[in-house]
């Protein structure tokens, strides 16, 4: 029995250290998986659209995954712009590469390894691949998982990058300049154990912005909060009024295939 297990716990042993030469472990791959080559989505230039390429058979993923090895590694550097690897499963970008073309080299794991780059322009002769992203705004989470399930149903979407929804809204307060709020720190320091009897302090952010009104008024200073209705409907100050309360859009990012 030792014996068995000793076998046993070795050849996990030697598996994972196999799995470690490889940008990514081939055993996590099934049929939602994307392998995914493309310039990154800001890079309006498109510098390295001749990489670009896109697998979704998992057997061929594993076999492509197993002839990209990391090689020497080396000086931690970012070409800009960039190019990149994604892992993309159940449309979630799952696992990011920053590949530098130029120095023949890819980032993993917050290492830099010497790289191949030969292997993707084969690639993208074999699958070749482009895309578009869209930028669309929420009011709610709900919105936006509604609007991501509808996206599913499209064969060519590929994945997004959802919006945080932390706070669902903001409003403004406007404050005398006097000796007790003298300074925007001031008022933050005033305002904090209000806040915080009604909400966590994680909950909300008090922040002083230079807009029309605060530059033009010297008299007074508009504060906004940004927080949860809640926070709006239930905060109450001496002589001080709330208002202009708006509801926070969010935006996602929808990635689709175009080739």
């Amino acid at each position: 029995m030792r014996a068995t297990l000793f076998i046993f716990f070795l050849t996990v042993s030697i598996s994972l250290t196999a799995q470690e030469k490889y940008i990514f472990d081939t055993a996590k791959i099934d049929a939602a998986t994307k392998l995914i080559g493309r310039y990154p989505q800001y890079d309006k230039q498109k510098t390295y659209k001749e990489f670009n390429f896109i697998i979704t058979d998992p057997e061929t993923i594993k076999s492509v995954i197993m002839k990209m090895p990391l090689g020497k590694e080396g000086e931690n550097i970012i070409e800009d712009p960039e190019f990149r690897i994604n892992i993309v499963q159940n449309f979630d970008e799952v696992k990011t590469w920053t590949v530098n073309p130029n120095l023949k080299s890819v980032m993993s794991n917050g290492h830099t390894y010497a790289f191949d780059i030969s292997i993707l322009k084969e690639l993208a002769k074999k699958y070749p691949f482009d895309y578009k992203f869209e930028k669309v705004s929420f009011k709610s989470k709900a919105e936006y998982e509604q609007y991501l399930e509808k996206q599913k149903t499209n064969p060519s979407f590929l994945f997004d990058y959802a919006p945080q929804f932390k706070y669902e809204g903001s409003f403004e307060i406007q404050f005398p300049r006097n000796n007790k709020f003298s300074s925007p720190k001031a008022i933050s320091d005033y305002l904090t154990p209000i806040i915080e009897r009604l909400v966590a302090k994680n909950e909300y952010r008090i922040s002083y912005i230079l807009n029309e009104k605060n530059r033009s008024d010297q008299s007074q200073f508009t504060m906004t909060i940004t927080g949860s209705k809640k926070l709006y409907d239930q905060l109450q100050l001496d002589n001080l009024y709330k208002e202009n309360w708006k509801e926070t859009l969010e935006e996602g990012w929808f990635f689709y295939r175009t080739k």
